[in-house]
């Protein structure tokens, strides 16, 4: 869904997301969390942003019957993106599913402003689940698929792919992530093993967006019972900074 939202979306960095909810409606009551997928540009300026959103509940059924001229209530864009240190040259996206979402933004500023093409690697339980292959292959990047049904890739789960791309081509130099909580504690493990930098884009409840509620609570990994928000200290962090559960 693009939204036509040029003052946002000139500041919005990869990895932020935005709060939503259609304008007069109060069901649902509160605002829902969308990662900002992609850029909207005409005559060569940003006129807006997309987001990349899967029907699961009363309120994205409800923005799914949206239409060109509708209104949405957003507040963003919120949180803290991705960090791109200088010199990296191979890089890793890693997807599972609608986690896709942030990665294809971030797969666009590298390419335009660090000159980085990345290996992406798009898992899913099945054919229907591998999102946005189409748009990085136009892109020119690297794209390998796994899915647990076998219907679309190699058969398997995505970070069994990484790991072995890992130990045939050696380890780049960042791996960025964003899927199912259990696929980002093994892609976590695995940068971990290999010494690899990871920052993971963690997928959580949220009220407000902006820390008052205090319901995107991620334990801390130095230090048991403390605790960081994924709306104002997120939501990406770097892996070894917080606890994974991935149970």
């Amino acid at each position: 869904m693009g939204l036509d939202f040029a003052e946002l979306a000139g500041i919005a960095s990869p990895g932020q997301f935005v709060m939503v909810r259609i304008a007069e409606q109060r069901i649902p009551l509160l605002r829902r969390p969308f990662s900002i997928h992609n850029s909207v540009t005409a005559h060569n300026e940003i006129r807006g942003f997309e987001i990349l959103y899967k029907v699961v509940g009363q309120g994205t059924r409800a923005m799914s019957g949206l239409k060109a001229g509708d209104v949405l209530d957003v507040l963003g864009p919120l949180g803290n993106g991705f960090a791109c240190p200088e010199g990296i040259r191979e890089v890793f996206l890693v997807a599972g599913g609608i986690g896709v979402a942030p990665l294809y933004y971030l797969a666009c500023f590298l390419d335009e402003h660090k000159a980085v093409s990345p290996h992406v690697f798009l898992g899913g339980r099945s054919a229907g689940d591998i999102l946005c292959h189409g748009s990085f292959e136009s892109m020119g990047v690297k794209v390998s698929i796994t899915t647990e049904d076998g219907s679309l890739g190699e058969k398997g789960v995505v970070t069994s792919l990484v790991e072995k791309a890992i130990q045939i081509n050696g380890k780049p130099d960042i791996i960025y992530a964003c899927g199912p909580t259990p696929m980002l504690k093994a892609i976590s493990d695995i940068a971990a093993s290999y010494d690899i930098g990871c920052q993971i884009s963690l997928e959580t409840v949220m009220a407000c967006g902006f820390g008052v509620c205090l319901g995107c609570a991620v334990e801390k990994a130095c230090s048991p019972g403390s605790y960081l928000h994924a709306c104002t200290d997120g939501p990406v962090f770097d892996s070894r900074a917080v606890m994974i559960d991935a149970s």
